[in-house]
């Protein structure tokens, strides 16, 4: 996923930007109720993202029948929520807002590295719920014995996440860039100095095919397996049957809730990825005029999803 620190780091011309060639683009320049809109929006779902997500790991910690295997992953994605309502979302909106980066400089590298490792970690959280409840129905005894292993899953997954956002934190620096309003090269800006952009390019596409259209695939193939496992399920008639048909109905009740997680995660991330692909691909898309009011859209809707 390509987090862009601002909308102006896309509008320089990087195929010469270390020439100090630029591109000066006219932004739509959001009115002050907007601002207060998105304000107010932004602030709901950090706050909203870190209270309640706060309480889901209060839950699987104090109640000792909460912590199954599905809720220590399930706790895992909460945490990675309350990583993103912290660092992301605030910051992300205030320096796309003013177009120029106003925080200390070693959050320009920081914040955009934090957001990715959270949005790795929240996918793969997601992934390892998927292969959780095809071993619970696939291989029930199996199963059982997984619940050891699955600190080390997620162990493993927040090493990988980390180690999928460290072109970022070795990539984006503070720099001055040409600031149209004074005509001189004063505006501090958070871009890209560490990586060619051919490589900056690759790195981008991998990352949107690695934390979003293959885990979302493979997620959905596993629950499609599950979902048709469980519907040719026989529905037993004797009394020991009747408790396993009250199993089998929860399972299918958890499947169908955690189908609408992965659903909902799908769907909201999917604009501001399909924005990231195409801003690579077509970069001039961030010359249109009101680009950074499509951006805000995008962004508060991936964002929402952490709620």
């Amino acid at each position: 996923m390509n987090l862009n620190i601002t909308l102006s780091t896309e509008l320089e011309d990087e195929s010469t930007s270390n020439n100090g060639t630029n591109i000066t683009v006219d932004l739509y320049q959001v009115p002050t109720p907007l601002v207060i809109f998105l304000s107010c929006c932004y602030g709901t779902i950090s706050l909203v993202s870190v209270v309640g997500n706060l309480l889901v790991l209060i839950i699987v910690a104090i109640s000792r029948r909460m912590r199954t295997v599905t809720n220590y992953y399930i706790a895992n994605l909460a945490t990675a929520d309350i990583v993103i309502g912290l660092f992301a979302i605030p910051f992300h909106f205030q320096a796309a807002l003013l177009q120029r980066w106003v925080l200390p400089p070693f959050m320009c590298a920081f914040c955009p590295f934090i957001q990715v490792m959270s949005v790795n970690v929240s996918v793969f959280s997601l992934a390892a719920i998927a292969v959780d409840r095809y071993r619970a129905v696939m291989h029930p005894i199996k199963a059982k014995t997984a619940k050891g292993s699955a600190k080390w899953a997620i162990l493993f997954i927040w090493v990988l996440g980390s180690l999928m956002g460290v072109p970022y934190a070795m990539a984006l620096r503070v720099s001055m860039v040409y600031d149209p309003e004074t005509g001189e090269y004063s505006k501090p800006f958070c871009r890209n100095v560490g990586i060619p952009i051919y490589w900056w390019k690759v790195y981008n596409y991998v990352l949107v095919c690695l934390q979003y259209v293959v885990p979302l695939i493979v997620i959905t193939l596993v629950y499609a397996i599950i979902g048709m496992k469980l519907k040719d399920a026989p529905i037993p008639g004797n009394s020991e049957g009747e408790r396993d048909n009250a199993v089998l109905k929860n399972r299918k009740k958890v499947i169908h809730m955690l189908f609408i997680v992965v659903a909902l995660f799908g769907f909201c991330w999917f604009p501001l990825q399909l924005y990231n692909f195409f801003q690579e691909v077509w970069p001039e898309i961030n010359s249109y005029k009101y680009i950074n009011l499509i951006w805000f859209t995008c962004h508060l809707l991936a964002m929402s999803n952490s709620c």
